[in-house]
């Protein structure tokens, strides 16, 4: 199980420089690659490796090497459809270019100026996850005067299925209208959520019709915010979830759902881009592995349509908010009846499974009812 904890650094000089040099040898493996419509490492590292140590040569070998892996990853995200131009000062590190020291809080990292030591802010993080420690990336932001380092690290944890039957399973439906409704009845409502989103969009748009220097500062600001207020409720809703007494979290799997593919009108689109159903599974993921508990990722296969009650299904079963069953006149909320659905196929599908340490995913490719286990690290820099 990988995580990753983000400490605070003093702000020094020679990471700053680290962090331009490395941009720029980013940016000339990016140029490359665009260019000859390739993020394959192999032909990266010989047609770069030498133009980027003659033009850099302060710039270590090693972090020549990550900024050629950074390079092919962001080619490859992007597919070669558009030219990328880096922006960020962030150094990525791997086991050859940064030590960890816990007890010490000191980190070393290897800078255009040589290995140098590093002190790092006290927090309950370190503490909290202790393992080994795989990769790392130094983040620069030199118009605020910060520097923050995330730390991935390998933590020796397991999720064990008990067989007592003390297990107690939760369905979550994840919906615009609410962020999360549970099977116990208990609703987390988007109302707050979408006014203070509503009002950062009219503001937005003020700004962008300005059109100014200071309106597109603002706007860069009034972004953050917005981005730092939803990773806040997300936090909040998540961590009041798994603090439920239930050890198993039935979720909806919206990727095989293809959430993000439908079109259904403008105003539609636009609050579905607004939605961050993802981030808060991560939260409620992360957070119930460290207590210990479970996550089941379900089919989400007719949850919306299928009565809780009999079994029935149709699609006019569902009009709007409310759920009536024309088979047996069952009648409730609409998202509260598909997490009660979603509770019955968690609960199915961790029984039909054999001890593991790793969360549950339904998979798409195989029959209806299967899972798969996984155990994906994080990517540098991602995560708690």
């Amino acid at each position: 199980m990988f995580r990753t904890i983000k400490l605070r650094l003093p702000y020094d000089s020679s990471l700053l420089e680290t962090g331009r040099q490395f941009r720029e040898a980013c940016q000339m493996v990016l140029d490359y690659g665009f260019a000859e419509k390739t993020y394959n490492k192999n032909k990266l590292n010989r047609a770069t490796y030498e133009d980027v140590r003659k033009k850099i040569p302060a710039l270590p070998s090693a972090l020549v090497q990550t900024a050629r892996d950074t390079a092919s990853e962001s080619l490859k995200q992007t597919d070669l459809g558009k030219e990328i131009r880096r922006k960020s000062l962030t150094i990525r590190y791997d086991r050859r270019t940064f030590r960890f020291y816990p007890d010490a809080r000191t980190i070393s990292l290897t800078t255009v100026h040589g290995r140098l030591v590093f002190p790092i802010a006290n927090s309950p993080l370190i503490e909290k996850y202790r393992g080994e420690y795989t990769n790392a990336q130094v983040a620069v932001d030199a118009k605020q005067r910060k520097m923050f380092v995330m730390i991935q690290v390998e933590v020796d944890k397991e999720i064990e299925r008990k067989v007592d039957g003390e297990e107690k399973v939760i369905g979550i439906d994840r919906g615009m209208k609410n962020v999360a409704v549970l099977s116990n009845n208990r609703f987390f409502n988007s109302k707050a959520l979408k006014s203070v989103k509503g009002r950062y969009r009219y503001k937005k748009k003020k700004l962008q019709h300005a059109g100014t220097r200071s309106a597109h500062r603002k706007l860069r600001e009034l972004s953050g915010r917005e981005r730092r207020f939803v990773l806040d409720t997300n936090h909040v809703i998540s961590k009041q979830i798994v603090n439920l007494p239930f050890n198993i979290f039935a979720l909806e799997c919206l990727e095989s759902a293809g959430m993000r593919k439908k079109k259904k009108g403008r105003r539609f689109n636009h609050e579905l881009g607004s939605w961050s159903p993802f981030q808060l599974e991560r939260f409620i993921r992360y957070k119930a592995e460290d207590m210990g508990k479970a996550v089941v990722c379900v089919n989400p296969k007719y949850t919306s349509q299928k009565c809780s009650r009999c079994g029935f299904i149709d699609r006019n079963n569902r009009k709007g908010s409310i759920f009536h069953c024309r088979n047996c006149n069952f009648q409730l909320h609409a998202d509260l009846n598909a997490s009660r659905n979603i509770e019955v196929l968690g609960k199915s599908e961790y029984f039909r499974l054999p001890s593991t340490s790793q969360s549950l995913r339904f998979d798409e490719s195989m029959p209806t009812g299967m899972v798969e286990t996984s155990s994906k690290p994080l990517p540098s820099g991602r995560g708690s």
